[in-house]
């Protein structure tokens, strides 16, 4: 990822010493703001879903999620995406979940996952392409809804999930992570 930040600017006209003087009629001075994003990690918050992971107790069980995703300042950001990574119990990779996510009541997608295989410095994971969200207006919250189905084959256990949000209009910046975990555990 790019590491580029951006500052808040804010540029005001300042009041003319004419208008001091007695007789002088002057109109009162204006703001203008341009308000641009931060570009800083927490910029895009979400309620995640740590603490109600839905569990799929059989092969093929659809599981459905809802987390919140928060542009938490008041610049709009273009461009949001999120990236969805899946960390594999007991880094086994078995079979491919299959994941599908919407954005406020928008389309279904589907996101393919990739599987990359434990390094000495991360876990084995199922990665998930960019979703493309949009633009997010500063200070707005909207929904994203995500499935997932484990076929048969998929290894056990809790899926510890994350999304990563960013925006094009931060370079592609990471902006915000929260979880969105599942598990399967067929009886």
């Amino acid at each position: 990822m790019k590491l580029f930040r951006w500052g808040i600017a804010a540029v005001a006209t300042g009041m003319s010493v004419l208008a001091m003087l007695p007789g002088t009629a002057q109109a009162e001075p204006t703001a203008s703001v341009s308000v641009k994003p931060t570009c800083a990690f927490r910029e895009i918050t979400g309620s995640g879903n740590l603490s109600n992971a839905p569990e799929s107790r059989k092969a093929g069980q659809n599981l459905v999620t809802y987390t919140t995703v928060r542009n938490a300042e008041p610049a709009p950001l273009s461009g949001v995406f999120f990236d969805y990574q899946m960390a594999a119990p007991s880094n086994h990779k078995g079979a491919a979940p299959t994941v599908w996510w919407k954005f406020n009541g928008g389309s279904w997608h589907h996101m393919i996952m990739t599987w990359y295989p434990a390094t000495k410095a991360s876990t084995a994971q199922w990665e998930g392409g960019d979703g493309v969200l949009g633009n997010l207006p500063g200070n707005t919250t909207r929904t994203l809804e995500m499935t997932v189905d484990y076929p048969s084959g998929a290894t056990r256990g809790f899926y510890a999930g994350t999304v990563l949000a960013g925006a094009k209009s931060c370079e592609s910046q990471l902006l915000g992570a929260f979880p969105v975990s599942t598990a399967y555990e067929p009886r």
